[in-house]
């Protein structure tokens, strides 16, 4: 049974991120781990805050049963926990072997200067044993037929991270659209990890090479738009490909223009 983590604090964006997942993985058998940090022991109203948690969790469940009705594959666990967010969910992630974690990201009107909302960020540097689909709030859910795989292979792509995406290609049906920015870094050894990657894939078109416009985010949006792409993946790299994208401000400006949901996929050690 696939076990998927959704954390909450009640707002649209988190329920979106929950229905989202219910409506993609509709014909698995899940366990959803509904997740809610209510606070830490030592705060004087703790008390108060887990029946508050409880509350909101019990609203949140029977929301979903009422708009995407009751499915006998899916099962639904509440959890409150008392922690720090980051530290408190990545713990649960690893505690409970979930294999993909689920975050709606915030609103545009929200997030004008906001990388992913802190505690998303936080979590996609802290997690390291799942995926996580971050998924925008202003969507409704469509199937996916194409997913854009974007990297520059300097890395290999790892066994787990392929099995990931494999899985994702399995219950989507979807095509794997790899996608690369020419930076004119290429060399043997990117060719070597760039065709691992190919071979392990069916159903897989060429792979699109474009050359960096007005800047990468640019590049990466027409691409989205004019290869009409459901979903885009890459892989986290704590200090390489990735930290690029963040330290200069792509995924924020992601964040507020993607339009599509966005999974990251965990550096992983050969």
């Amino acid at each position: 049974m696939l076990q998927i983590l959704v954390p909450t604090d009640f707002s649209n964006n988190s329920y979106n991120a929950l229905f989202y997942a219910a409506q993609l993985f509709k014909e698995e058998k899940c366990s959803f781990h509904i997740v809610n940090v209510c606070g830490n022991e030592a705060d004087s109203k703790i008390e108060e805050a887990k029946i508050a948690s409880a509350q909101g969790l019990d609203a949140i469940c029977h929301r979903l049963v009422r708009d995407v009705g009751k499915n006998k594959k899916h099962q639904l666990k509440k959890v409150s926990l008392c922690s720090n967010v980051t530290t408190g969910v990545s713990d649960y992630a690893e505690k409970h072997k979930v294999d993909l974690m689920v975050i709606g990201n915030k609103a545009k009107e929200e997030v004008k200067h906001i990388l992913l909302g802190t505690n998303a960020m936080q979590l996609v540097r802290e997690v390291t044993t799942c995926p996580i689909l971050i998924v925008p709030l202003e969507i409704d859910f469509k199937n996916v037929q194409k997913m854009a795989f974007i990297s520059n292979y300097s890395n290999p792509i790892v066994e787990k991270n392929i099995r990931a995406l494999q899985f994702f290609q399995t219950i989507t049906d979807c095509a794997i659209v790899p996608m690369s920015i020419d930076d004119g870094k290429g060399d043997k050894i990117v060719l070597e990890h760039k065709g691992s990657f190919m071979k392990a894939f069916s159903n897989i078109s060429k792979e699109v090479v474009l050359p960096v416009f007005e800047d990468k985010t640019k590049t990466i949006l027409e691409f989205v738009d004019l290869w009409s792409i459901d979903m885009l993946c890459m892989v986290y790299y704590p200090h390489h490909f990735f930290l690029e994208f963040i330290g200069n401000g792509i995924i924020k400006e992601l964040n507020t223009k993607l339009s599509v949901p966005f999974l990251i996929l965990p550096h992983q050690a050969n």
